[in-house]
């Protein structure tokens, strides 16, 4: 079997702890792979758009993290609910973490 030219890109924040054992474990067993710190490069639009077309935003958001707890309540209130569509516009990611220069700031992507 001939060795794969596609190389794995793994989006995360270089600090987090479930990415520092995902990089080992890939690290360990020889797997070639490229880490996108969305939290210092960020994620273009195109593609958290696509991610969410695919997955659902609701897998996109860490509501767990420390961003996502830092809102005021009044921006979290009916995320997702009645007649709200993140993605009618803007990204649930502009709404709900902000945005950095058009990329997104939002808690967790991961793919």
């Amino acid at each position: 079997m001939e060795p794969s030219s596609v190389t794995t890109t793994i989006y995360g924040i270089k600090a987090c702890d479930t990415m520092k054992k995902a990089r080992d474990w890939l690290d360990g067993h020889g797997v070639v792979y490229a880490f996108h710190d969305y939290k210092a490069v960020g994620v273009d639009r195109p593609r958290l758009e696509a991610w969410s077309r695919i997955v659902g935003w609701e897998v996109l958001l860490n509501k767990a993290g420390t961003t996502f707890r830092k809102l005021p309540d009044s921006d979290k209130q009916n995320l997702g609910g009645q007649g709200h569509r993140p993605d009618a516009g803007s990204s649930v990611a502009d709404q709900a973490a902000g945005s950095r220069n058009g990329r997104s700031t939002a808690g967790r992507v991961q793919a």
